[in-house]
C-alpha cells in the first residue's frame, strides 16, 4: 500500500474506491486542511502528495519527502507546482487534463453568450430597475452568426469549444504553437491563424493556452491595440495570460467591446476597479467547478498516481521526460 499526503479534505465518496491501495494522511478524520508545516513533516515518508492549486508545491516542500515519487494535481493547470524541482528530484508531476476538459469547455461558451448577449447585464439591470426598458435600437450585443471566433490554444479544452461552435454559424480560428494535422482541422471546421493574424481578425478571442514564462502577459497593450474595437475577450485558462493593466484600460478606453474572465493575475483577490467594469462578467475561478467534475478530476489524479507507483506510465503526465529517461527511451 502506498501512503498519500492530501493537504486538504476530499470528500469519503471518492476516496473509498482507494482504500486498499492508498494510506491516506494529512486532511482525514474530519480535518479540512493541513499547514506547510504540518505538510513539511507528514511528506516525508509519503509516496504521493495530492496537490491543488489553493496549495503550492515549493522546491521546499518537495526536499522533505525523502520517499516522494509522485505529485499528483486536482487541476490541468499546474503552475502552482514546482515542476522543474520535480525533474530534478526524479519525481512525477500528473495532472487531470481529461476530466476539466468538457466542464470548461462548457463554462467557456457561458461566458462567451454570457457577455456577447449582455445576460448578466441585463440580470443586474432588471433587478434594479423592475421594469422591462430597453430602447428599440439599443446598441451592445452582437450577433454571433457570421462572425469569426479565435481560440487561442488548441489543445484538449480548445478543441473542445470549437466542437460546440459548430452549430453557431460562426467560422472559427485558431491559434497554438503546435499546428493540428489537415484533417484535424477540416474535422473540426477550423482554420489554423498566427497569434497576430487571429487577435486582429476574430470578433470574439477565447484563450485556452497554460501559463508559462512564454505565454505570461501574451496579451497585453499592443494586443489589445491590434483588436478590432467592437472585440470580445474571454479568458478560462490563466489569469496572467492577459496583463490586467491592459484590460482595464481596454475596456474603459472602448479598444474593446467586453471581456469575460474566470481568471485574474492577482488571484485570489480582484480590485476594486475590475469590479466595477460594466462591461467585464467575472467569476471565481470556477470554470470546473461542478460537483461531478470536481470528483472526477480526483478520480484520474489518484489512477494517474497509482499507475504510476505501480510502474505504468499514466496518461496525465507533465514531465514524461523523467519516466523515458528512466526506461530508457
Amino acid at each position: 500500500m502506498f501512503k498519500l499526503l492530501l493537504p486538504y479534505e476530499v470528500p469519503a465518496s471518492v476516496l473509498d474506491k482507494y482504500k486498499d491501495t492508498f494510506e491516506f494522511v494529512g486532511a482525514v478524520d474530519g480535518k479540512e486542511e493541513i499547514s506547510m508545516d504540518e505538510a513539511k513533516e507528514l511528506i516525508r515518508d509519503c509516496d504521493a502528495i495530492f496537490s491543488m492549486r489553493v496549495f503550492p508545491i515549493p522546491e521546499e516542500l518537495l526536499a522533505c519527502g525523502e520517499k516522494l515519487r509522485v505529485v499528483t494535481n486536482h487541476g490541468v493547470g499546474y503552475d502552482h507546482i514546482d515542476v522543474a524541482a520535480c525533474s530534478r528530484r526524479g519525481i512525477l508531476a500528473i495532472n487531470t487534463p481529461q476530466a476539466v476538459c468538457e466542464p470548461t469547455a462548457e463554462f467557456t461558451m457561458a461566458l462567451l453568450l454570457g457577455i456577447t448577449k449582455g445576460i448578466t447585464m441585463f440580470d443586474r439591470n432588471l433587478r434594479r430597475d423592475r421594469v422591462c426598458n430597453i430602447g428599440v435600437f439599443f446598441d451592445r450585443d452582437i450577433l454571433l452568426y457570421g462572425k469569426t471566433v479565435g481560440i487561442v490554444g488548441f489543445g484538449r479544452i480548445g478543441q473542445a469549444v470549437a466542437r460546440r461552435l459548430q452549430g453557431f454559424g460562426v467560422k472559427i480560428v485558431y491559434y497554438d504553437p503546435i499546428r493540428q494535422p489537415a484533417e484535424r482541422e477540416a474535422e473540426l471546421g477550423v482554420e489554423y491563424r498566427s497569434f497576430d493574424e487571429l487577435i486582429a481578425q476574430a470578433d470574439v478571442i477565447t484563450c485556452h493556452l497554460p501559463l508559462t514564462e512564454q505565454t505570461r502577459h501574451l496579451i497585453s497593450f499592443p494586443e489589445f491595440a491590434k483588436m478590432k474595437p467592437e472585440a470580445y475577450l474571454i479568458n478560462a485558462a490563466r489569469g496572467p495570460i492577459v496583463e490586467e493593466a491592459a484590460l482595464m484600460d481596454a475596456l474603459k478606453t472602448k479598444k474593446i467591446r467586453g471581456a469575460a474572465t474566470d481568471v485574474f493575475e492577482f488571484e485570489p483577490n480582484i480590485s476594486e476597479e475590475m469590479a466595477g467594469i460594466e462591461n467585464l462578467i467575472i467569476t471565481p475561478h470556477v470554470g470546473a467547478s461542478v460537483l461531478e467534475a470536481k470528483l472526477n478530476m480526483v478520480d484520474e489524479a489518484l489512477t494517474g498516481a497509482y499507475e504510476a507507483l505501480s510502474g505504468t506510465r499514466p496518461h496525465n503526465l507533465i514531465n514524461g521526460e523523467i519516466w523515458d529517461s528512466r526506461k530508457g527511451k
